[in-house]
């Protein structure tokens, strides 16, 4: 009896030692369960980078290092080269300069990080065909990143930009009006 006692411990420890070790992957194996988790929190801090630096601070010297060069932006079913992404950021940022870009959620899967955020602002400036009209705006929106290599290669952008223009007492038409003899000055100049 005392032998078959012995034995079953004998059996019981060693199943419960394999089961440990099993429980506990070793740390090759941690390191690829880690990565996908890393990965995404360094493309949510590269993303993070659009609003609290570019948008909010205005910190443009940066766009290299957040932007793959032929990045494609497309917002509200129109596709923009990265140049003219940026201009337009800037048009919005010259329209209200105490811009604050407020990211609201943020999540990652991959290569791709989502983001919902809001824009605050009071239209003091000019910019983007916009006229000063000294009205406070805030426009909700949601964005997607596809990033490749640590920087983003492709973006899409919604926001209701009719909504935008009616806090700010503008109509579309005057708003596209405004925006053409820019660009015809521009390209005259």
């Amino acid at each position: 009896m005392r032998k078959l006692s012995t034995i079953c411990f004998m059996i019981c420890s060693a199943l419960a030692l394999t089961w440990g070790q099993a429980a506990q992957p070793n740390a090759k194996a941690r390191a690829l369960t880690q990565a996908p988790s890393d990965m995404g929190e360094k493309n949510k801090a590269v993303t993070r980078q659009v609003f609290d630096d570019l948008f909010t601070k205005g910190r443009y010297d940066l766009i290299d290092q957040i932007y793959t060069r032929d990045c494609v932006v497309h917002t509200n079913n129109k596709n923009f080269r990265l140049e003219e992404a940026i201009e337009e950021g800037k048009g919005f940022r010259s329209a209200a300069p105490d811009l604050v870009m407020k990211v609201n959620r943020i999540a990652d899967r991959g290569d791709w990080v989502m983001v919902d955020w809001t824009a605050i602002g009071t239209n003091t400036g000019t910019g983007n065909g916009l006229p000063a009209t000294g009205k406070h705006i805030q426009v909700h929106g949601s964005s997607r990143f596809r990033l490749v290599d640590g920087k983003i290669a492709e973006v899409w952008n919604n926001f209701d930009k009719h909504d935008m223009l009616r806090q700010l007492g503008v109509s579309q038409e005057k708003h596209e009006d405004e925006k053409h003899e820019k660009h015809e000055h521009e390209k005259h100049n």
